[in-house]
């Protein structure tokens, strides 16, 4: 069932847009950083009236109890089970949804009386042209499809209370690493996207920086998916090969959901490369660390050496193993009006606490139509 309201806002704003003159609202360095795994961030690419006329709008909002505390966040490094009966909404993230899955009905954010909806609109609207300077700049013509569904495409206003975090993580995953469950959506996330409402912000007494974990040295090759199979991990650069290289997951062979293979692209780009034979997902994605596919999956032990998870399983093992010897830290403050743009896939990130103050954005994700479900029969390499 289609939600009539959100389709009709969505009708009325790619109209708006395909009518105005070629837009470029995005630096074309921003593209390429993108396209390499790394974060866009765009400094006032909204005025300070229009951030604090957006501020204004999430803070009534959320004082009219129009937000929804999500639970993703943990508003102290010392929470625990034991902590929930203390538990202060106001101190965690919460959001104003544009489309709410679990009752398949349009959010407040889409409200035509509820709030600021002229000032909504407007963001709505630039935020339509910048998905649509994505989709050319990075050759993602689907981010710009808009009849996947309802919630294909997502936009909130977000807050964060002071002590609120997010720890280190990415923002969509290859179906087969989220069980059978990965294939039962029509889309998935391609590209995340911030615009940052905050007033006077001092990162270095305010906290609330936004972490990514870039590669230090930029990948050779577009990042995040290849032919529908999503990136998850690297191959190092070395000497003889001084290429960062992003590995995908066939996650579909022979159309059975389970069988897998990594592989990478060849130096033309014009063809799969293996670095694996068959393995059946259940357990190598769900238990193992980078050490079991450096040395039980790869069959090259050179090639194997150098591979390095996106977003390792978390366990013991993988703790006392460390962190990727190839990342390199990028503090992003949330100063009112920058914008920031990443691939959904192909960077790990996090929420620094706030210290006192709270953080405020509007904040979304571009999809596009993920592979259909496998139905066939079982090959092997």
């Amino acid at each position: 069932m289609r939600c009539q309201i959100l389709i009709t806002v969505v009708m009325t704003i790619s109209t708006q847009v395909s009518m105005m003159a070629a837009l470029s609202i995005l630096p074309e360095s921003a593209i390429n950083t993108i396209d390499r795994g790394g974060i866009a961030v765009i400094k006032d690419f909204m005025s300070p009236s229009e951030v604090s006329r957006l501020r204004a709008d999430a803070s009534t909002l959320y004082y009219d109890g129009q937000f929804t505390v999500d639970a993703l966040a943990g508003y102290g490094k010392t929470a625990s089970a034991k902590d929930k009966a203390s538990f202060d909404a106001t101190k965690d993230r919460a959001v104003l949804p544009a489309y709410i899955p679990s009752q398949k009905k349009a959010g407040p954010f889409l409200s035509t009386t509820l709030g600021d909806v002229d000032a909504r609109q407007k963001l709505t609207t630039t935020i339509t042209a910048l998905r649509s300077d994505l989709a050319k700049g990075l050759d993602r013509p689907g981010i710009d499809v808009l009849d996947y569904g309802n919630d294909n495409h997502e936009i909130s206003f977000t807050r964060f209370g002071p002590g609120a975090l997010l720890q280190k993580h990415i923002d969509e995953h290859h179906e087969e690493c989220k069980g059978r469950v990965g294939w039962s959506r029509p889309t998935r996330r391609s590209l995340s996207w911030l615009v940052y409402l905050n007033e006077k912000w001092d990162a270095n007494n305010d906290g609330g920086c936004l972490r990514t974990y870039q590669r230090k040295a930029e990948s050779a090759f577009s990042v995040g998916s290849r032919h529908g199979d999503l990136q998850i991990g690297w191959l190092k650069p070395t000497a003889d090969d001084p290429r960062e290289r992003p590995v995908f997951l066939d996650g579909r062979r022979g159309n059975v959901s389970g069988k897998c293979a990594l592989y990478i692209d060849s130096d033309d780009r014009e063809r799969k490369v293996y670095l694996t034979k068959e393995f059946n997902s259940d357990p190598y994605l769900f238990l193992t660390s980078d050490f079991f596919v450096q040395n039980l999956l790869i069959q090259n032990h050179d090639l194997g050496k150098r591979f390095h998870y996106l977003e390792q399983p978390k366990s013991a093992l993988t703790s006392y193993l460390g962190q990727d010897s190839g990342e390199q830290i990028k503090d992003v403050a949330p100063t009112g009006g920058t914008l920031v743009v990443f691939d959904s896939v192909a960077l790990p990130h996090e929420v620094m606490p706030t210290v006192s103050r709270e953080r405020w954005a509007a904040s979304g994700w571009f999809h596009e139509k993920q592979q259909p479900e496998p139905t066939g029969g079982q090959i092997f390499l």
